[in-house]
């Protein structure tokens, strides 16, 4: 939402008789109750019928406040290295994030029983804050490192998940699905 929202007016402009809610939420939804798209996290079998239009690979690494990055990183032959003390910040809503990464990466994970917290929109938070280090989806990091927000010193890498735009069926290339696969592909 935080790259979506300031892209929206302009393509409003660009259809204004369609009337749009933009919704935030996981979990079930069904196209009967007047849903026509859905951005989706690719975490959960695709039912029956419905179309899944591939937008973009899911990236995370592991972020903090950069004024913590001299007390938890340490400069290592490739890079950085994450020490093993730095207290890990872990979601409710993807409790494997840092044994995903480590298997993806071969690093080795290091769980020293940091904060657990409901949401990664939480555990992001908590960063900025300077409790630890978490784990963060490049897209919803990105600005907040662009800003010096927050730090990455470690790589951004797939997780082997995506996003995905569903439908109740195949898409047919019309203006309006055209303009908003073009616009939410540009967020890769």
């Amino acid at each position: 939402m935080r790259w979506l929202i300031p892209r929206w007016p302009a393509f409003q402009a660009k259809h204004p008789d369609r009337d749009i809610h933009l919704v935030a939420g996981g979990g079930a939804f069904s196209f009967n109750t007047g849903i026509y798209l859905v951005i989706r996290y690719d975490d959960f079998p695709l039912p029956d019928g419905y179309h899944a239009e591939y937008l973009f690979s899911e990236k995370v690494g592991p972020v903090c406040r950069p004024d913590n990055v001299v007390d938890w990183f340490s400069p290592a032959k490739n890079g950085m290295s994450l020490h093993t003390t730095a207290p890990r910040l872990h979601s409710r809503t993807r409790l494997s994030a840092w044994q995903t990464r480590s298997s993806v990466t071969q690093y080795p994970f290091h769980d020293n029983n940091g904060q657990t917290f409901e949401h990664f929109y939480f555990s992001l938070q908590a960063a900025v804050a300077g409790f630890g280090v978490a784990i963060g989806p490049w897209q919803l990091v990105r600005y907040d490192i662009a800003s010096g927000v927050l730090a990455a010193p470690l790589w951004f890498v797939e997780e082997g998940s995506c996003y995905c735009l569903l439908s109740p069926y195949q898409l047919f290339p019309d203006t309006f699905q055209i303009d908003i696969l073009s616009l939410l592909r540009a967020m890769a």
